[in-house]
């Protein structure tokens, strides 16, 4: 029952666009609206509306990078990716650090050691 609540909740209604801006809006999104078949405005029908109109449309109603689900999967792998680089960056610089290390307590005990 409440995912059917949300389903009816996330589409649009005409009564939520201001008058000016479903006035232009081409016919066949008008229509789409009306039956519920657009959860969003599409982006290339908000470009080709003047500045001043694509102002007044509500966010919610808008497409956004999230409601593309390619792209979504491209950011993923490329955040998963740079995670793992970052991940192998900083485990070099440890190893890097703990041989310099190694070199450096080596020298330190031999020279302890030719002293004695």
């Amino acid at each position: 029952m409440s995912i059917l609540y949300l389903a009816v909740l996330a589409q649009i209604k005409i009564e939520d666009l201001p008058p000016d801006v479903v006035s232009k809006l081409p016919p066949q999104v008008v229509d789409q609206i009306r039956k519920g078949l657009l959860d969003k405005i599409p982006n290339d029908v908000v470009s080709q509306l003047p500045a001043s109109l694509q102002d007044k449309i509500p966010s919610g109603l808008l497409e956004a990078a999230s409601s593309n689900p390619t792209f979504q999967k491209v950011l993923l792998v490329i955040g998963v990716l740079a995670l793992i680089g970052f991940v192998i960056g900083l485990l070099k610089s440890a190893i890097k650090w703990m041989i310099f290390s190694a070199i450096l307590a080596v020298g330190a005990w031999y020279l302890f050691f030719k002293q004695g």
